[in-house]
Formats: structure tokens, sequence, C-alpha cells
């Protein structure tokens, strides 16, 4: 069943924080988020006229990759999402989580090595695109809050 909030949320996102425009790209990216907002977005987005991208990512999968991340792998992978990034006119994030302590366990100077890499695609996304980014309510955000989830999911915002 779908969830008419996310509909709502998606129609906010993309109507009224970013102001999607006809023909404009979007980059809709979704950390451990359901698919529901997700499909929202895009619908939303092409509702506004828009062209949507989607990136999903994982925590326990982007922790692997940290985990191991060589120098030069990480140089690839900035310079590819920098040129991503160089062709979208907006950027949305939305963000989720099962278990906020997923990658709690990544080596500091791997957590170093890609902070390292990231400001030249950061400094894309907010001086140069139109951007937001929103943070769902979780069971996992529910407990970092010591509340139950109930209550905390019953408004997304």
């Amino acid at each position: 069943m779908r969830d008419p909030r996310f509909d709502r949320l998606a129609e906010i996102l993309t109507g009224y924080s970013t102001e999607l425009k006809r023909n404009e790209k979007v980059l809709i990216e979704a950390f451990d988020a359901p698919d529901e907002i997700t499909i929202a977005l895009i619908r939303a987005a092409r509702k506004q006229g828009a062209t949507p991208f989607v990136q999903l990512q994982s925590a326990p999968v982007s922790r692997e990759l940290a985990v191991h991340a060589t120098e030069p792998q990480l140089r690839l992978l900035a310079r590819h999402e920098l040129a991503r990034m160089k062709q979208m006119d907006a950027y949305i994030a939305v963000r989720g989580s099962h278990n906020i302590s997923d990658q709690a366990d990544v080596p500091t100077e791997r957590v170093k090595l890609l902070a390292k890499k990231m400001p030249p695609i950061q400094d894309q996304r907010v001086q140069k695109t139109k951007w937001e980014v929103v943070r769902l309510r979780t069971p996992a955000m529910a407990q970092l809050a010591s509340m139950r989830t109930e209550p905390a999911e019953s408004s997304l915002f």
C-alpha cells in the first residue's frame, strides 16, 4: 500500500525545495530508504518536467567498500561522481537507516581518506545545484532518540 506521506514529501522536495523545472536533471540519492519514497520522487520530478536519475546506497555495501578503499580507487570514484554531478541541475538525497552503527568499525584512516576525496563533489552539489537532503524517520533513528518506532514514524516531517 502506498503511503501518501511519501507522495506529499516528494511534491515538496521537487516543487518547493528544489523548484524543479522542465528539462532539468535531478540526481536522487536514496540511502537505505524505502523504494516507495524513491519512486514517489521519480514521479514527482517527472510531473515537474524534470529528468530524474537515481543512485541507491546501502550502508553495509558502502561499509564494505570503505574498509578496503584504496587511494587510486577513491580518486577514480571522485572523478566519476564529480563528472556526473556537473551534469545535474538539482540534487535530492533521502537518508534512511536500518542500523545507525553499520559503519562504526570503518578504520579512522579510511574515513579520513574518503573525506579527503569528497569536497569537490560536495562543493559542486552545494554551490552549483539546487539541493535538499532529508533524513527519514526510521526505526533506527527512533532507537537513537530513545523513542518507540510508531510515534517516531507517525509523521515524516
